[in-house]
């Protein structure tokens, strides 16, 4: 006795494996996936974390030396103090700074160049405060030896006034 239907029992039976081994297959790569990509993950997670500790240790160092030059440029002005020597020993600081930047690594170069430029520029908005009340002493000096020229020359041309009226009375 043989059966009816076995052309369709033999097509349903290859069905079943065909799907058979392509869920197994899916489950096979959702594993190998599930294993591989943490892996992946953890060696990007380490890559990025190298570069933020070593944007960390560019902060500290950046912050150390600028507080060293905000102390030369606060010592600016300041009696008893050599200002030539604090403004070379902050320019110089400044740029030891820019050289010590990594150009590569960093993801805020303008804020590290912007803060290096803003006090280069104060300590020459220092510089230059100093030379105008230098030149402010000057100018109050030369302001009273003015008013005391114009006084005797009022005084003179009264003077002058008076003996030409006595030259016209003979």
């Amino acid at each position: 006795m043989e059966v009816l239907n076995k052309t369709q029992r033999r097509s349903a039976y290859w069905f079943f494996v065909l799907f058979f081994l392509i869920t197994v297959a899916v489950l096979i790569t959702a594993v190998f996936f599930n294993a591989y990509f943490p892996f992946k993950e953890n060696s990007l997670l380490k890559t990025e974390n190298a570069k933020m500790k070593k944007e960390m240790e560019t902060q500290e160092k950046f912050s150390f030396q600028l507080e060293k030059v905000k102390v030369a440029v606060d010592s600016i002005g300041v009696p008893g103090q050599n200002d030539f020597f604090n403004e070379k020993l902050g320019l110089s600081i400044l740029a030891d700074m820019y050289k010590q930047l990594p150009k590569d690594t960093l993801k805020n170069k303008n804020m590290y160049n912007n803060t290096i430029m803003t006090y280069k520029d104060l300590i020459d908005a220092k510089k230059q405060i100093k030379q105008l009340s230098g030149n402010q002493a000057l100018m109050d000096s030369l302001s009273t030896i003015n008013k005391t020229l114009k006084e005797e020359y009022d005084k003179m041309k009264t003077d002058l006034e008076v003996c030409r009226q006595l030259y016209q009375a003979q």
